[in-house]
């Protein structure tokens, strides 16, 4: 069996974005609590920084692949990163 007939019998796509989702989501109850609080005591902006680079730089791939999900969930994953990075600054510096 060759690997696109497995991809095929698996749904590969299906759980691709599914993985995408949970990508983006994952980040969604750190969002959430920073704006409920707005205490950024004990958020690692290395890793968020980290984060977002991994993210932008698998969106790209999937840009220039020609890969919808790929870039979609990647890409949406770096704009919910890149806003709790924004609201660390923020609020770090008193906002």
């Amino acid at each position: 069996m060759t690997r696109e007939e497995i991809e095929k019998k698996i749904h590969w796509n299906i759980i691709f974005w599914i993985a995408g989702l949970v990508n983006m989501g994952a980040m969604l109850p750190q969002l959430y609590q920073t704006v409920k609080t707005r205490n950024v005591e004990g958020i690692s902006l290395e890793m968020f920084i980290i984060f977002f680079f991994l993210q932008l730089a698998f969106g790209l791939q999937g840009f220039f692949r020609h890969d919808k999900v790929q870039t979609a969930s990647m890409g949406l994953g770096a704009v919910v990163t890149v806003v709790i990075i924004g609201l660390v600054f923020f609020l770090r510096e008193g906002g």
